[in-house]
């Protein structure tokens, strides 16, 4: 099977209008294993937006409501802990960080609006 080359990704630096936060969990240093007390942060970085979208879902006469956002940042190697991202006001928890053409020049990230915060 022959290989073929990845399509270069393009988009245009002044599309990063939006400030963001990068947020890690900050975990007690005496009890690490009660889970994180607290978010720390670990970059503000400018990205752009791809894609937002809501969604409402009903169970037991309860609705659920999350916001979806993608968005589009300069590539890092150090986001390694980052678990959350704030903007716009809202924390959102990171699903997933991808290198659209593996160039290490862009950085896609998906999130959805954290528990209370749609």
């Amino acid at each position: 099977m022959p290989e073929r080359a990845l399509k270069a990704f393009n988009f245009d630096p002044a599309g990063l209008k939006h400030q963001i936060e990068l947020r890690a969990p900050d975990f007690d240093a005496i009890s690490p294993w009660q889970g994180a007390t607290s978010t720390q942060l670990v970059a503000q970085v400018w990205a752009g937006v791809l894609n937002v979208s809501a969604q409402e879902k009903l169970d037991a006469e309860q609705a659920a409501n999350s916001r979806s956002i993608e968005l589009i940042m300069r590539h890092r190697t150090d986001l390694g802990t980052v678990t959350m991202i704030t903007f716009d006001g809202q924390s959102f928890d990171l699903l997933s960080m991808s290198d659209p053409d593996f160039s290490k020049r862009w950085l896609i990230i998906q999130a959805r609006s954290t528990l209370g915060h749609a």
